[in-house]
């Protein structure tokens, strides 16, 4: 049972986009800004009573179960989320539809009103990377203003739980009553890394669908890699031997001019297509790098990664792969002519949520694979997640922190045992599973999760114009190397930023 579970939870974590993301792909990072109230609805007990419903199908003897006082009452207390308008479901279903996943996210929240005797609100604004600003406006706002309009938990985009924390509006999570970290849906890498100077502002996991959807991970052509009779990807990955160079040379000597244009173009074949500039972090953070690392004393400082030689070997050998040969094609933005779109390369670099959006309907025999190593000295497969991911928080206006924290609990326990496994038996067990070794490979994927504590800073560090992130990214999309020749400019720069950052964290 363990072992089945391990692999069942394994493989939902990646596999879950497929049922729920392709009907909101459309939606992107940009939707509409107009703020949205919704309380799930159809609470079996409205009294108040806290009693424990049993009104999802889970038989919870498989999963661990929270720690929260059995008798624990709110008198059907008013909970008021604010959270952003992302394009993957998280927050609340409306009403039940027979879609395994709206369904368990919809008795999710009843579970948790029922249990806690609470009624949760869910206000949705706009919060993408392109609202950071107005978001924690937003909150510092109810902060100042105090009394009814205070929120009670915050569901955020990454970027804006570090600028909140900056902003010292919010709650030290550590000293929280009922939140325990210690748990399973709280994964404790996340937790670690977000702790600094012994302080806890922000976290994620089980309770954040969005985490899951956006892991980063590589799509191989099952197909094209036969006709070109090359060995599985997948079995060099569960020897421990599916590395960059690996990839390079697999993806070397494939292009072929599909749309007869003379030139090369989106249309043709690739040994490795690449889409959007941060999907480019699989090969940095994959090969375990770094771009801010907290130190001995609990400051953050510049990891000595992104100025290293194999910072700069990483980054030339994806420009030669990309511009100075054709087997490669990174690309901003898509055509309806895509290669992504139709299958034609060898190798992909992906995140879950785009697997749904290109890959559901695909024409095509593929396989999953981890981010590749560095090479095989590398310990163990890393699987970075891009921003567009939510966490949770407690503003310092909440009248009742502690209530906040056994909600956040409740919901992160009940997602664990309920939207996890409907996920995997409604996606991947039934119906999208690849191959027999999928499940193994997902294993790896989702054990290897690793963040960077820099990415929730990343306006402080200097934003889309000059940050590590965006710095060690664009010497890729401009396909010429110059971060070794700006080095001194550059470590200053961001050793300042970082100077500013701690100050901020230290007066918390």
């Amino acid at each position: 049972m363990k072992k089945w579970l391990s692999l069942a939870l394994a493989a939902l974590i990646l596999i879950s986009v497929l049922a729920v993301a392709v009907s909101c792909a459309k939606n992107g990072d940009d939707t509409p800004s107009d703020t949205t109230t919704v309380s799930p609805s159809g609470n079996p007990d409205d009294t108040g009573n806290g009693t424990n419903g049993t009104t999802a199908p889970v038989n919870s003897e498989e999963y661990v179960n929270d720690d929260l006082p059995s008798d624990l009452n709110y008198k059907n207390e008013e909970v008021n989320f604010l959270t952003w308008d992302q394009s993957v479901s998280e927050y609340f279903a409306e009403e039940q539809t027979g879609d395994a996943v709206n369904d368990a996210i919809y008795y999710r929240n009843i579970e948790v009103e029922n249990r806690l005797g609470v009624k949760l609100e869910y206000n949705v604004i706009k919060g993408n990377s392109s609202a950071v600003n107005e978001f924690c406006q937003t909150v510092m706002t109810t902060i100042s203003a105090g009394g009814d309009s205070s929120y009670d938990a915050i569901g955020c985009y990454l970027r804006s739980a570090g600028v909140l924390t900056l902003q010292h509006g919010l709650v030290d999570l550590l000293e929280v009553d009922y939140l325990n970290f210690d748990q399973p849906w709280w994964p404790s890498s996340l937790t670690e890394l977000n702790t600094i100077n012994d302080k806890l502002f922000f976290m994620s996991g089980d309770i954040a669908t969005s985490l899951l959807y956006q892991m980063m991970f590589m799509i191989y052509n099952n197909d094209l890699g036969e006709s070109l009779s090359l060995t599985s990807p997948q079995e060099l990955a569960l020897e421990g031997k599916w590395t960059q160079e690996v990839l390079f040379s697999m993806a070397a000597n494939v292009y072929s001019d599909l749309d007869a244009s003379g030139d090369k173009s989106e249309g043709d074949q690739f040994g490795l297509f690449s889409y959007q500039h941060p999907n480019l972090d699989i090969f940095y953070m994959g090969a375990g790098l770094n771009y801010v690392d907290p130190d001995a004393n609990g400051d953050l400082v510049l990891s000595s990664d992104i100025l290293s030689e194999k910072s700069y070997g990483i980054i030339d050998s994806l420009n030669a792969l990309y511009y100075d040969s054709n087997d490669g094609y990174f690309t901003k933005k898509l055509s309806d002519s895509s290669t992504l779109m139709y299958g034609n390369s060898l190798f992909y670099n992906i995140t879950g949520q785009l697997l749904a959006q290109q890959f559901y309907n695909a024409d095509m025999s593929y396989s999953i694979l981890p981010a590749p190593k560095y090479d095989e000295q590398q310990a163990r497969y890393l699987t970075p997640v891009a921003f567009t991911h939510s966490m949770y928080c407690i503003p310092i206006s909440a009248e009742d922190a502690d209530m906040s924290g056994a909600v956040l609990e409740c919901l992160a326990s009940e997602s664990y045992r309920q939207v996890t496994p409907a996920l995997f038996e409604s996606a991947f067990k039934y119906k999208y599973s690849k191959g027999e070794n999928d499940a193994e490979i997902f294993e790896m994927i989702r054990s290897g999760i690793v963040f960077d504590i820099g990415r929730p800073f990343f306006d402080e560090l200097g934003g889309d114009d000059s940050s590590p992130i965006r710095i060690w990214r664009k010497q890729i999309e401009s396909g010429a190397n110059l971060l070794a020749s700006g080095n001194k400019t550059y470590s200053r720069m961001w050793t300042n930023a970082l100077a500013d950052i701690n100050k901020a964290l230290q007066e918390q």
